[in-house]
């Protein structure tokens, strides 16, 4: 893509005691380059995917390469290279090839990879630095404002990891231009959940932005992904771990993970967080809790996404529940085996449950029938309930 070069813009972001710088720009590969310079690394090793290797990561890793030692890894696309045998390979392959304490990992590319660097990152000598280049919307307005790395187990999403944070996150806007717009809509997802829960200053502006062509100038991109990263060190200031009042940024990731898992990898993970976040609204109205307006909010801006209502192809309603047994949040609170632990809102902006840990007991029969109503069954409605019900 051509046109000229914005000035980077940094944001600082801490998470307790943990601190660490945010570059924003459009075409700025060279600044790229200069930073990850900056380190004096004694060898550099760039992971990324196909898809991202094609389009981006081959060209700064030649850049990079000509005035430092560098080796680019390249896994395959998609959710199922986000594994425990990803991380080993990976990481025996680094050893052999003479990575040591001083080296940096440098992830390009989106969440997936972002977090299998980031677990390689934090294991390799128990910890080497880790700098994010991310290359989607997700990743850049919101994975990266995370502590987490994790990879899956066939059981469930995110099951296996640690806490790691990264020297660095360089972001070039251009790398979201390259974006099919059905990644740009998952992306998206994100800022909705974000806007929903804790930066409700932002519903406003997403009421009036969203584009169901998923088409964004850079100028867009940029006030999207501050507002992203801002909303996610809005709470994780004072809970780095994301295990008290942060656990809210799970909205609509209980039935989102395993709308997606049980997808296995069909489905972008934004779009099942969307998917996610219908049923939480709708668990919530039914419990009295969120009123009509609030439930219709949720359908209005995913809708503006240009989202579809609607269980993906070959994903039942069984595998669904069956993989909510096993959600990464089960633990915080004691459930029965016929219960689901999930967050709900009684308004925009105000989690249910206890405010330090946002959390809400919810009978999994409940959940079924919200999921089929909202997802599955094509039924009439009065005209206001359809147009609430199904985009």
């Amino acid at each position: 893509m051509t046109g000229r070069t914005t000035p980077v813009r940094k944001l600082q972001l801490q998470f307790e005691g943990d601190t660490y710088p945010v570059w924003i720009g459009a075409r700025c590969l060279d600044d790229i380059a200069s930073r990850i310079g900056e380190l004096k690394a004694s060898s550099l090793h760039i992971v990324t995917d196909e898809t991202v290797g094609r389009l981006h990561a081959r060209t700064l890793f030649e850049r990079l390469s000509a005035d430092a030692t560098a080796r680019l890894w390249t896994v395959r696309d998609g959710e199922s290279a986000k594994s425990l045998a990803s991380v080993e390979g990976l990481a025996q392959d680094m050893v052999r090839a003479g990575i040591d304490r001083r080296s940096v990992i440098v992830a390009v590319g989106g969440g997936v990879v972002g977090n299998l660097a980031g677990l390689i990152a934090a294991l390799l000598f128990r910890g080497i630095r880790l700098v994010h280049v991310p290359t989607t919307l997700i990743a850049a307005a919101d994975s990266v404002a995370s502590l987490k790395q994790a990879v899956n187990l066939p059981q469930g999403k995110n099951l296996l990891g640690c806490f790691h944070a990264p020297t660095a996150v360089l972001i070039d806007l251009c790398h979201l231009q390259t974006l099919p717009a059905a990644q740009v809509r998952s992306g998206m997802a994100e800022i909705i959940k974000n806007a929903l829960t804790v930066a409700t200053e932002n519903l406003t502006l997403l009421e009036e932005a969203l584009s169901p062509s998923a088409s964004y100038s850079d100028a867009d991109f940029a006030l999207i992904v501050e507002a992203g990263l801002l909303a996610k060190q809005k709470i994780m200031a004072s809970d780095r771990l994301e295990r008290r009042q942060a656990v809210v940024f799970e909205y609509g990731h209980t039935v989102g993970h395993a709308i997606e898992l049980a997808a296995a990898g069909r489905v972008p993970h934004g779009e099942a967080v969307g998917l996610g976040m219908l049923v939480a609204a709708e668990v919530s109205f039914r419990l009295g809790r969120l009123n009509a307006a609030g439930r219709a909010l949720h359908h209005r801006l995913l809708d503006r996404n240009g989202a579809v209502a609607r269980m993906p192809d070959g994903v039942t309603v069984d595998a669904v529940m069956a993989l909510l047994r096993m959600d990464n949040k089960r633990g915080y609170v004691a459930a029965r085996p016929d219960q689901v632990a999930m967050i709900l809102l009684d308004a925009p902006g105000v989690p249910g449950g206890p405010s330090e840990q946002p959390l809400t007991l919810v009978d999994a029969a409940l959940v079924r029938s919200c999921i089929e109503d909202c997802l599955v069954r094509d039924v009439a409605h009065p005209k206001e309930e359809a147009k609430l019900c199904h985009l």
